[in-house]
């Protein structure tokens, strides 16, 4: 095989994963739009929006899909934060117009250091991120401290067995499965109030077929 055809490592596609940048961001991004999109749909199904409300999201990739949060309720005004220069600047081309509106609000950002006031959300979240977190309380002192009394924290993920079936994840992942993450809510102050469970469309993975399981799991402030 010559030495273009050849897959990135799994060293390589890990860290993209992490942080996309350099050339290579827009594919690594449309590669998370393509596997995550049944899992943004559950966390959408799952969060309920309701009118005026303030939402979000860590972690929005190219922001490609913005817009489905736009047609469950009226007046909601969304913000994003992701730490990737790259992803940040695609997302803001993907939603021009949303953002010159007023709607949406995205930004450079770290969820260990949230860039918005106590008390400013209704609800958060999350997909496919928490992998990434190592010192995690940090992050969800951050979500606890930015959500309103009473707002909700979604996690959208996938379980430790489910993520086990790439090679990749070997390599910096912070895995779990549904009832660790939930005791690391709860240890961190959250009451976790439901679980949402959805088998994802059949996936092709480097020629194999993948039937992916998606998990939003739903948390409040106490």
């Amino acid at each position: 095989m010559s030495e273009s055809k050849k897959q990135p490592a799994p060293e390589f596609i890990a860290a993209q994963l992490r942080k996309p940048s350099g050339d290579f961001a827009g594919k690594v991004g449309e590669k998370m739009n393509r596997v995550n999109e049944a899992l943004f749909d559950l966390t959408l199904e799952t969060m309920q929006l309701q009118n005026n409300e303030q939402l979000l999201e860590i972690g929005f990739g190219t922001g490609a899909f913005f817009r489905k949060l736009f047609g469950y309720a009226e007046n909601i005004k969304v913000s994003g934060i992701d730490f990737s220069d790259e992803m940040v600047e695609i997302a803001k081309a993907n939603n021009k117009e949303t953002i010159d509106s007023g709607a949406l609000n995205i930004k450079w950002g770290q969820s260990e250091d949230i860039p918005f006031p106590d008390s400013t959300f209704d609800k958060v979240f999350c997909n496919m991120v928490i992998y990434f977190w190592d010192r995690p309380e940090k992050h969800l002192s951050e979500v606890y401290r930015v959500l309103k009394p009473g707002g909700k924290f979604y996690t959208g993920m996938r379980s430790r067995k489910s993520m086990q079936v790439f090679p990749f994840v070997e390599h910096g992942f912070n895995l779990y499965e549904a009832e660790e993450w939930k005791g690391m809510l709860a240890e961190n102050g959250f009451t976790v109030t439901d679980e949402k469970i959805a088998k994802d469309p059949e996936l092709d993975f480097e020629g194999n077929a993948l039937c992916l399981e998606s998990r939003c799991i739903v948390a409040f402030k106490r």
